[in-house]
């Protein structure tokens, strides 16, 4: 998959560990912070993946979304694209991007960080998350969470230094 959505990143990762330091740390919040982010330093092995990676933010997130819930249709403007990883659970879950009239009504979410599109779109690709991909965060999107149980991944923010097309010439397959 490589298109102006997502893209499998050429990346190693050892996701066993990223998923433990994940399930470790989700209800881990840092005082000051927003609840979804994490310290890249308070993991050593974070840390290294940081180092072999230095487009990888200096915070990654971790995302939890209740069985059933639908995150509404929003773009991330603190960050040019992330690096989403499977925790647990996303098997029935997906990630939807839209079209939206440039004329769109939208709202910034202070507590999610994220500009929520008020104005209906059209559906334009849907994917899951079943293994590591960079993703376009500045594009409409919305994710609707399985029937199950909780969906957890983590999303590790590429800094502005790089755009999601230089990253999919970098590491795209």
């Amino acid at each position: 998959m490589n298109n102006q959505y997502i893209f499998y990143p050429n990346m190693e990762l050892d996701l066993d560990k990223i998923k433990e330091i994940c399930m470790r740390r989700k209800k881990q919040s840092i005082p000051g912070m927003a609840t979804h982010h994490r310290l890249v330093e308070d993991e050593p092995y974070l840390t290294s993946v940081r180092d072999q990676y230095p487009f990888l933010s200096p915070l990654y997130n971790i995302y939890t979304t209740a069985a059933g819930y639908i995150t509404p249709v929003h773009v991330c403007p603190n960050r040019s694209c992330a690096l989403n990883i499977p925790v647990s659970y996303t098997e029935d879950s997906y990630t939807v991007f839209y079209e939206i009239p440039e004329d769109k009504n939208s709202q910034y979410n202070k507590q999610r960080i994220y500009h929520v599109i008020n104005t209906k779109g059209i559906e334009v690709f849907r994917y899951t998350l079943d293994r590591p991909v960079i993703m376009n965060t500045l594009l409409p999107h919305g994710v609707f969470g399985g029937p199950k149980q909780e969906r957890v991944i983590m999303s590790w923010s590429i800094t502005f230094d790089y755009s999601y097309d230089q990253l999919r010439a970098m590491l795209g397959q």
